[in-house]
């Protein structure tokens, strides 16, 4: 067997990387830009990402989900969140998307395997409910709790078939650990936040992702 060579240069670098996080998820500097997902690879095991199923039964809206309730392969937290039918609002893509408050502030988990030295995009678009004050809409996207990016969703000039759905971005990076979990949580007050559809996860290494621009 040939002896394994690393060169001073190369071990130095993953030193650096390894030294320079505190933390093992750790949000990206500029994560509300866009990126190139040519250099992506969708992680295969995120689920439900759409919010189809369960499917909300007819002739309802919606189906409401209290606190440790699942929602398909998401696990409900806080109060309580909405599935919402088409019936009621227009989805992003599909039939179905998710109001994070229901009577009050919600939220929606997920575990996800992850890779060592890798940094993950997580892209979902946003909207707000337009039946409820107040006008603007608010979230956090946690990685194992720690918020990974805030977000916000103003509904004025939108309704229910127009509702304005817009790309959002974030990235964090994970070094040792093989699963996260991802959460979702609404922060405005009240009935009606922030909705949610269309979550998508993609990877690249960590040494060559290319800079989020």
């Amino acid at each position: 067997m040939l002896p394994l060579r690393l060169s001073a240069a190369s071990l130095s670098a993953a030193a650096l990387l390894l030294a320079a996080a505190s933390t093992t998820a750790v949000a990206h500097p500029n994560d509300a830009r866009t990126h190139d997902t040519k250099t992506h690879t969708t992680v295969p095991d995120i689920a439900g990402g759409g919010f189809e199923t369960p499917v909300v039964p007819a002739p309802s809206p919606f189906t409401t989900y209290l606190g440790e309730q699942a929602v398909g392969p998401w696990t409900a937290g806080g109060h309580s969140v909405d599935l919402t039918s088409d019936r009621l609002w227009d989805a992003a893509e599909g039939s179905q998307s998710l109001d994070l408050n229901g009577s009050m502030s919600g939220s929606v988990s997920q575990e996800i395997s992850t890779h060592p030295l890798t940094s993950y995009v997580v892209s979902f678009q946003l909207a707000g409910n337009p039946a409820w004050a107040p006008a603007l809409k608010t979230g956090e996207l946690r990685v194992d709790g720690v918020p990974v990016k805030t977000f916000a969703f103003d509904i004025t000039g939108h309704g229910f078939r127009n509702m304005g759905w817009t790309r959002q971005t974030a990235v964090f990076t994970n070094l040792l650990k093989n699963s996260v979990t991802l959460t979702f949580a609404g922060t405005s007050p009240g009935v009606g936040g922030p909705v949610i559809d269309d979550v998508r996860v993609q990877s690249c290494l960590l040494v060559l992702c290319p800079p989020v621009s």
